[in-house]
């Protein structure tokens, strides 16, 4: 493998630990705002608070629960395929390079839905008359 291919396989392996990390630090602020959530359910009252936009945020919630495992899914997949290119000595070829910019394409828009939820959520819940 020449020098060039080597520091790109770097440059992916960093990157693919870099997301993975936000991702899995994503799965556990879900169960954080999960259990928030369910708190808040215990003290619903329905004359204060309405159940209908509590329902909204909790799906939003296994939406990114759901989003979040299929991208590590996917990660741990392309990581899987850049070993094998590795072994074969055929590394980041075409369709890897296809795969992780998709990839790449993918998590960018994740990041910024899930901020935006963050924010939300957090006024959603400040704003409850229950806390």
């Amino acid at each position: 493998m020449n020098k060039e291919k080597y520091r790109q396989l770097i440059d992916v392996h960093v990157l693919h630990q870099i997301w993975t990390s936000e991702l899995q630090l994503a799965l556990q602020e879900v169960d954080f705002w999960e259990k928030l959530l369910g708190t808040l359910n215990e003290g619903l009252d329905p004359t204060l608070t309405d159940e209908k936009s509590w329902r909204n945020e909790l799906s939003q919630l296994h939406h990114f629960r759901r989003l979040t495992t299929r991208l590590l899914d996917e990660i741990r997949l392309i990581n899987a395929e850049v070993a094998d290119g590795v072994r074969t000595n055929s590394v980041l070829n075409r369709e890897n390079r296809l795969d992780h910019q998709y990839l790449r394409l993918e998590v960018a828009s994740f990041l910024a839905d899930f901020r935006k939820f963050r924010t939300e959520i957090r006024h959603y819940l400040v704003a409850q008359p229950t806390f």
